[in-house]
C-alpha cells in the first residue's frame, strides 16, 4: 500500500514538473522577444545645426522600405548618445501614423523635420512599451514632414535644438541610397 502511494506520488510530481517545462517552454518561444537584440547600422552622418554652427553630429541609421520603418528602433535596449534613427518618408499619411512605442525599450526624443530639413517639432520624453500619436500644436503640419529623426530622451534639450531653427544635413554611404 505504502509503495503504492509512493508510486503514485512520484508519478504526479513528474507530471507537475513536465507540465511546468511545457509552460515554461511555451513562455520561452512566446516572449523571445525579450532575448532579441537588434545592433545600430551606421548608414550615414547627420549634422544638426543652429543658423551657421554645428551644435551636433550623429551616427544614423536610416529606416527608408515600410519593414524598416515598421520596426523602427524596435528590441535596442539602447542607442548611443551619438546616434539616431531617421525615417524617410513618402507623404503625408506616413507621418500622421502611429509612431509604436509597444516593444521600444528605451525613451527617445522625436524629431520632425520639414522639405526644408528644418525642424518643426519636437516630442521629447516619449515614453516605451506605448502607442504614441502624434500631434503638432493642433496644427496641421504633416503634409510638410519629410523626415523624423529618433534620438535618445533629453538629447534635444542637451544638444540646443530649436523647433524651427535647427536644420539638419545628413551624408548617407552611397551603397545605402
Amino acid at each position: 500500500m505504502i509503495k503504492k502511494k509512493v508510486f503514485l506520488s512520484l508519478i504526479m510530481i513528474l507530471f507537475f514538473l513536465s507540465s511546468e517545462r511545457s509552460k515554461n517552454d511555451f513562455l520561452l518561444f512566446s516572449d523571445i522577444g525579450d532575448q532579441l537584440e537588434i545592433e545600430f547600422i551606421k548608414h550615414g552622418e547627420l549634422y544638426m545645426k543652429n543658423e551657421n554652427l554645428i551644435i551636433q553630429k550623429i551616427d544614423i541609421e536610416f529606416a527608408n522600405n515600410d519593414i524598416e520603418k515598421k520596426n523602427g528602433l524596435t528590441y535596442r535596449s539602447f542607442l548611443k548618445e551619438n546616434s539616431g534613427m531617421l525615417f524617410f518618408l513618402k507623404n503625408k499619411e506616413e507621418a500622421q501614423q502611429i509612431i509604436n512605442m509597444k516593444d521600444m525599450r528605451i525613451p527617445l526624443d522625436i524629431l520632425y523635420i520639414d522639405n526644408n530639413n528644418t525642424v518643426i517639432f519636437i516630442n521629447k520624453y516619449v515614453y516605451p512599451m506605448m502607442d504614441y500619436l502624434m500631434e503638432i500644436e493642433g496644427r496641421d503640419y504633416y503634409s510638410n514632414v519629410k523626415y523624423i529623426l529618433e534620438i535618445n530622451s533629453g538629447m534635444s534639450d542637451k544638444w540646443g535644438v530649436k523647433k524651427g531653427i535647427t536644420k539638419i544635413i545628413f551624408s548617407l554611404k552611397k551603397k545605402d541610397i
